[in-house]
C-alpha cells in the first residue's frame, strides 16, 4: 500500500507541474505472460514456474512520464506493477537529468543497475526476440536497481559510437524475504558499436551484507542444539562449554563483491548472434565466484524471428569457512553451503519465437529444457503471450 501511494503521489505532481515544465512525453511498455513447466523432476530457481498454468508471475505493465524542464534538465519516472508483486505499482525508476553537453548526461535518483548488458532494458520484452531474457544473465532480482548518480558519455570513435557509463550509489531492499544491502557500488561500463557488430564489457563492485546470521543461528542451534552446543554474542560452544567456531566466518556482513561481464551483438543481414558473460562472487564467503552465460542464434524471417538459445549457471564453492576442529560443526558449514547453491547449477537449451503481430505488439512463444547439472534430473518449461510499447 505504501508502494502505491508514493508512487501514485509521484505520478501526481508529475501530471501537475505543466505549469512549470515545457513539454511532458507519455510512453510505456507491458507484457502479459503465462507458462509452465512440463514434465518436471525438478523445480528450477528463478525459472518462476511449476507444473500449473501461471499467467501473473511474469506479466508486468509501466507507464513512462518524462518532464522536460528546460533546454538542459529534465525528469523520468517509471512506474511499473509486476505480476509477481500482486501488481503493487512502484517507482521502478525515477531520476532527475542534466545535459552537460551533446554528449553527456548525468543522472541522479533511481535507476536500473547495469550489471549486464541489457540491464535497462530487460523489463521491457518487446526489445528483444526472446520470450523471456535467458535466467542464466538476467535473473530478475530487485538489486536490479541502484539509487545514485550516473554519467553517460558517447562519442565517435572511428566510424563506431562509444558509450560510457559509469555509476555511483547504493542499494537497500528485500531479497527472498531477507534483508539485502549493497553499499559503495562503483560501476563501469563500455558498449562499442560499429555496422552490424557491437561489443560490450562492464565492471560492477559493492560492499555486501546479508541478513542471515538469524537464519544461521537457528540453523546450528536446530541441528546440533540437542547434542548440547550453545552460541553466544556468535560464538558457538560444544556440550564442554569450549569454544569452537566463531559464526561471523558465515555471515555476510559489509563483504566485497566483483561483477565482471562481457558480450557481443552480430546482426548481420538476417542473421542475429547474441552472447553474454558473466562472472561474480562474495569475498570471504561460500560463493567463490558463479560464472554464467548464454549464447543464441537467431533468424528473421520478414515479421517473425527464431532463436536458439544455450544457457549455463554454474557456481564453484570455498569450503574455508568449514574450519573449525569440530566435525559437527564443519559439517553443518559444508551442508549449508550445498543447501543453498549446490541445487542452482544447470544449463538449458531453449527455442524462442517471436512474430510481430501489429504495430508495437509482438507474440512469443519459448520452449526451454532445463538440466540440473549435480541432480541428473530435468524440467521442461513452456512460456507465451504478447509484449507491447506505447
Amino acid at each position: 500500500m505504501k508502494k502505491t501511494l508514493l508512487a501514485s503521489s509521484l505520478m501526481a505532481a508529475i501530471l501537475s507541474s505543466t505549469v512549470q515544465a515545457s513539454d511532458i512525453d507519455f510512453s510505456g511498455y507491458g507484457s502479459i505472460r503465462g507458462g509452465l513447466l512440463v514434465n518436471d523432476d525438478i523445480t528450477p530457481q528463478y525459472f518462476g514456474y511449476d507444473d500449473k498454468v501461471d499467467f501473473k508471475n511474469e506479466s508486468l505493465f509501466a507507464l513512462q512520464a518524462k518532464a522536460t524542464l528546460n533546454e538542459k534538465w529534465n525528469a523520468t519516472i517509471v512506474l511499473q506493477a509486476r505480476g509477481e508483486e500482486d501488481f503493487d505499482l512502484e517507482a521502478r525508476w525515477a531520476y532527475l537529468s542534466y545535459e552537460y553537453s551533446p554528449d553527456t548526461t548525468i543522472s541522479l535518483g533511481r535507476f536500473a543497475s547495469p550489471y549486464f548488458r541489457n540491464s535497462d532494458t530487460q523489463d521491457i520484452g518487446y526489445s528483444h526476440n526472446y520470450s523471456r531474457m535467458p535466467k542464466a544473465i538476467y535473473l530478475g532480482e530487485e538489486y536490479d536497481i541502484i539509487e545514485g548518480i550516473r554519467i553517460m558519455h558517447t562519442t565517435l570513435v572511428g566510424d563506431g559510437d562509444l558509450t560510457f557509463k559509469g555509476s555511483f550509489g547504493s542499494f537497500s531492499g528485500e531479497v527472498s524475504n531477507t534483508g539485502f544491502e549493497l553499499d559503495n557500488i562503483i560501476q563501469a561500463s563500455v558498449d562499442y558499436t560499429y555496422e552490424w557488430f557491437s561489443i560490450f564489457a562492464g565492471v560492477l563492485t559493492a560492499d555486501a551484507s546479508f541478513d542471515n546470521k538469524t537464519s544461521f543461528d537457528n540453523g546450528l542451534m536446530q541441528s546440533l542444539g540437542g547434542l548440547g552446543y550453545s552460541i553466544d554474542n556468535s560464538t558457538v560452544y560444544n556440550p564442554a562449554n569450549v569454544a569452537v567456531y566463531d559464526m561471523q566466518d558465515l555471515y555476510a556482513d559489509d563483504d566485497r563483491t566483483l561483477y565482471l561481464s562481457t558480450g557481443f551483438t552480430i546482426d548481420y543481414e538476417n542473421w542475429l548472434f547474441n552472447a553474454e558473460y558473466a562472472t561474480y562472487g562474495i569475498e570471504d564467503s561460500f560463493v567463490e565466484e558463479t560464472q554464467v552465460m548464454y549464447v543464441s542464434l537467431g533468424y528473421r524471417f520478414d515479421q517473425a524471428v527464431v532463436s536458439f538459445v544455450h544457457q549455463d549457471y554454474d557456481t564453484s564453492f570455498d569450503y574455508d569457512p568449514a574450519n573449525s576442529a569440530d566435525p559437527y560443526i564443519n559439517a553443518f558449514a559444508t551442508g549449508t553451503a550445498d543447501s543453498l547453491f549446490k541445487s542452482d547449477a544447470y544449463d538449458a537449451q531453449g527455442i524462442h519465437f517471436r512474430y510481430d503481430l501489429d504495430q508495437g505488439v509482438a507474440l512469443k512463444f519459448e520452449y526451454t529444457i532445463i538440466n540440473n547439472d549435480l541432480a541428473d534430473e530435468s524440467a521442461n518449461l513452456v512460456t507465451f503471450g504478447v509484449d507491447f510499447i506505447y
